[in-house]
């Protein structure tokens, strides 16, 4: 399922010109990793036991547009930014949304723009990383016949906390 992706950073604007998202920054890819590394030790129930997950920042890929000397200089200052939302919704059609990453207390880890003129791409392209103290994240089901939306489910954590949300 083809998919687009709309990101919201508070006090950084995009170009983004869908009737859901004005200003949003249009994004390519995204990924971020939480990993839960087995201690040395089993526990007394039998298996392996569990430490503090890690969790890594959260990583997008989008193309140079008029948010990216504010991207640079949030990342250079080490600003800091409340929230950063990241909607993927299905191409075409309503846009429905089906899943939503947002983040706080997040400041920009990482700002790689490049680019070749070889490349097929028509525009450079930039990789932005955000490290971050909580996540969540909401998936709503889809009636695959008709592409209405259906129940939420929702889950997140506190990394500054190592509580679930």
């Amino acid at each position: 399922m083809a998919f687009d992706a709309f990101l919201k950073i508070e006090g950084i604007p995009g170009e983004s010109t869908d009737d859901k998202h004005k200003e949003w920054i249009e994004i390519l890819s995204y990924n971020f990793s939480v990993m839960q590394r087995p201690s040395g030790s089993a526990s007394t129930a039998g298996g392996a036991s569990s430490e503090r997950a890690n969790f890594s920042d959260f990583n997008i890929v989008k193309a140079l547009d008029k948010a990216s000397p504010k991207l640079f200089e949030a990342c250079a200052t080490g600003r800091h930014i409340p929230t950063v939302t990241l909607e993927l919704c299905r191409a075409g059609g309503d846009k429905l949304k089906y899943m939503e990453y947002k983040l706080s207390n997040v400041i920009i880890s990482m700002n790689r723009p490049g680019g070749t003129s070889h490349a097929d791409e028509s525009l450079p392209l930039e990789e932005i990383s955000f490290n971050y103290g909580k996540i969540e994240l909401a998936y709503t089901q889809q009636n695959r016949a008709d592409g209405s939306g259906g129940g939420q489910i929702a889950a997140g954590w506190n990394l500054e906390t190592n509580k679930k949300v």
